[in-house]
């Protein structure tokens, strides 16, 4: 009975796994299955269990040649009618795309739309309605699925296999480079949908909500809020101290070597480099008559530093032992990181204001990473526990955030001039790797490194 219901369990994750591929390929229905997500988990599930990986790949092979090859026939012998449907009529650019992309690549345009996302449920379609060969639609589609199974698959299935062989100490860094990228990659999705014409931005109108903008960055302050609260109760119930405590001791292990690394960062959100670059920049915006912005990042880092004191205070939390014999202030939450979230992030929105979404995305991806690392450092230098620096992003993203919102209507979200902000690149960077230079040897005796 045993035996039967394992191998009952296996069958049903290779199923699983095919029909999600299929479906992930189906015309227009893998624009709104997030298949790639659920694949990996499930590969990741199959890797656990020892599934033999000639059967995974074949599961995902099969499953993704079927979603084309009927999304081909459709194209070919549905697409009057489908045309016609309420959804694509809400859509056309589905489609235009769609065709765009296999007028200039042909019949390549099979194998290359595989492995972009939108194009994927799109592309096979088009085919099929603009009469491609049938011999030669299968050709690519057997081609592209033979690579794009093993190349979607592998990954999460080898972590599966290998994850009980890690060390702990690795796996709480996979862990954590893995939570970071998958929320980095949700944020993306996110502020991508929010664009004018994607589909989540169009609802949020029909519905009602304000302008897609103004409403994407309500729902990224009540995000950021009610994840601050949560953190708060959490703190206050003791609902996460076990895996508190247990992160920070696994961080904590195979550190040597990368203390003196982050302590680059740590002196980022260090009090006399967040105050000397928030006077340096408010000097340059009043030098430019930017005199609303200077105002804005002067509350932004007052307003940041007021609200860590007093949750510092409220909350009264010890810090980790080495932080204990080093700081006389309460851990929660974490100074340096809510200082550099709020600095960092309002110069991200400085910097994108006026520009096209997907460069606001590239900028705000750039100043990421020194904001996720100087919290990181925090905890690797032992002064802080993990949720002190969750807390203390948190902070500063949400002043941040009531930040963007002052500059949400039209008129306000002018782009500014680019002397302005060549000059303030340009006069942060030396400030800021002149007091590294110059605190460096200094933090390294303090924090013993």
């Amino acid at each position: 009975m045993i035996d039967w219901l394992s191998t009952y369990a296996a069958q049903s994750l290779l199923l699983a796994i095919a029909l999600l591929a299929l479906l992930e390929s189906l015309a227009f229905v893998g624009i709104l299955v997030p298949g790639v997500a659920v694949l990996a988990s499930l590969s990741w599930l199959a890797g656990q269990q020892a599934q033999p990986l000639s059967s995974l790949l074949l599961a995902g092979f099969i499953g993704a040649v079927l979603g084309d090859w009927i999304s081909f026939l459709l194209g070919r012998y549905c697409a009057p009618w489908i045309a016609r449907r309420h959804t694509l009529k809400d859509h056309p650019q589905w489609l235009t795309e769609g065709e765009r992309f296999f007028q200039r690549h042909g019949g390549s345009s099979i194998f290359l739309g595989r492995f972009v996302g939108p194009l994927r449920a799109v592309v096979p379609f088009i085919a099929g309605s603009c009469g491609m060969p049938t011999a030669r639609f299968v050709a690519f589609n057997v081609l592209s699925a033979a690579l794009w199974a093993p190349a979607y698959l592998l990954p999460g299935y080898w972590l599966g296999e290998q994850a009980s062989e890690l060390e702990m100490s690795w796996n709480s860094w996979i862990q954590l480079i893995a939570l970071i990228l998958f929320m980095a990659m949700l944020l993306h999705a996110l502020h991508q949908q929010l664009e004018p014409g994607r589909w989540l931005s169009e609802r949020m109108i029909g519905l009602g909500w304000f302008h897609a903008q103004r409403t994407g960055i309500q729902l990224f302050l009540g995000l950021c809020a009610s994840s601050l609260i949560f953190l708060m109760v959490s703190r206050t119930q003791g609902w996460l101290q076990a895996f508190d405590q247990e992160f920070y001791t696994q961080l904590q292990i195979g550190i040597s070597g990368v203390q003196q690394f982050m302590l680059l960062f740590t002196l980022l959100g260090d009090k006399i480099h967040l105050l000397g670059s928030t006077v340096l920049i408010v000097s340059l915006c009043l030098l430019f008559n930017y005199r609303r912005t200077a105002l804005n990042l002067l509350i932004v880092m007052i307003g940041v530093t007021l609200l860590n004191i007093a949750l510092k205070h409220l909350f009264e939390w010890q810090r980790p032992d080495i932080g204990v014999g080093l700081y006389e202030t309460f851990s929660f939450p974490s100074g340096h990181s809510s200082g550099t979230a709020a600095l960092l992030g309002s110069l991200a929105v400085l910097f994108a204001l006026g520009r096209p979404p997907s460069q606001k995305r590239w900028i705000y991806w750039g100043f990421l990473p020194p904001i996720l690392l100087t919290a990181l450092s925090r905890v690797v230098l032992g002064v802080h526990w993990p949720l002190d620096v969750a807390a203390g992003i948190l902070e500063g993203l949400i002043l941040v955030t009531l930040l963007r919102w002052q500059y949400a209507d039209q008129k306000l979200d002018a782009k500014p001039d680019p002397l302005l902000i060549a000059s303030i690149a340009v006069l942060q960077a030396i400030f800021t790797l002149s007091y590294i230079s110059l605190s460096f040897p200094e933090m390294q005796r303090f924090y013993g490194i």
